[in-house]
């Protein structure tokens, strides 16, 4: 990945974080945000965010598509952006389900895309990807023990 590619990824990255952080804080704060519960607020990011990386990976195996395995990869992308759907319909009813299920979705999506993907990306790309990825769950974590 060059320089040029490297900072808007980078920066894009970084603030794709501060949607969890907010709601992260407004829930701890029991505020709502735009008279709106924070915890669903933050469980419907983090849906979002987790279906984009789904698209994220099923472009990035459709244009990598000479391994015997790519049909796999295609095939759990579709199931993590079922998953971070069901988690958002269930989230009014189940809080704590849906923060759980999406924090495993994105463990389990980085595994996927590290056993997948890892030979088409770079090393930048991979190291950023893995402190995102640390710093969601982290953020997942913290607000399912003050739920």
């Amino acid at each position: 990945m060059n320089t040029i590619t490297r900072l808007p990824t980078h920066t894009l990255g970084y603030l794709g974080l501060i949607p969890f952080v907010l709601s992260a804080f407004a829930i701890s704060l029991e505020i709502r945000i735009f008279n709106t519960s924070a915890l669903l607020i933050f469980v419907s990011y983090s849906a979002i965010i987790l279906s984009f990386l789904s698209g994220v990976m099923w472009g990035n195996n459709l244009n990598h598509n000479e391994s015997s395995t790519y049909r796999y990869a295609l095939l759990l992308s579709n199931l993590f952006a079922l998953l971070a759907w069901f988690s958002l319909l269930h989230s009014t009813s189940n809080y704590t389900w849906a923060i759980v299920a999406l924090m495993l979705g994105f463990v389990c999506i980085r595994i996927t895309e590290i056993k997948f993907n890892s030979g088409h990306q770079d090393e930048y790309y991979q190291q950023l990807r893995n402190r995102l990825t640390t710093y969601v769950c982290g953020l997942h974590a913290v607000v399912f023990a003050i739920t």
